[in-house]
């Protein structure tokens, strides 16, 4: 878009790009191909993946409380200053 802020308008066709009309187009076929069966998985247990996202973000929990835990601790005593 221009200065205007007008679409342009579609470039008719040259007669180069665009069949004749006298021509028909062919239909293309493709070659056939033969699909493979199926196979019949074992249903993946869901509940061990989901156990073992539950442990991993309990432990990261764990571990951000502990580390605040530590520089509470340590804020506290700086601010308490020599006893």
């Amino acid at each position: 878009m221009g200065k205007s802020k007008r679409p342009r308008k579609p470039k008719p066709p040259t007669p180069d790009e665009s069949p004749s009309r006298d021509e028909e187009l062919e239909p293309v076929s493709l070659p056939q191909r033969r699909i493979p069966p199926l196979q019949r998985r074992s249903p993946e247990p869901v509940q061990p993946v989901l156990f073992e996202l539950l442990q991993t973000l309990r432990n990261a929990v764990g571990v951000m409380l502990d580390i605040a835990d530590a520089a509470a601790e340590a804020i506290t005593k700086r601010l308490e200053g020599p006893a």
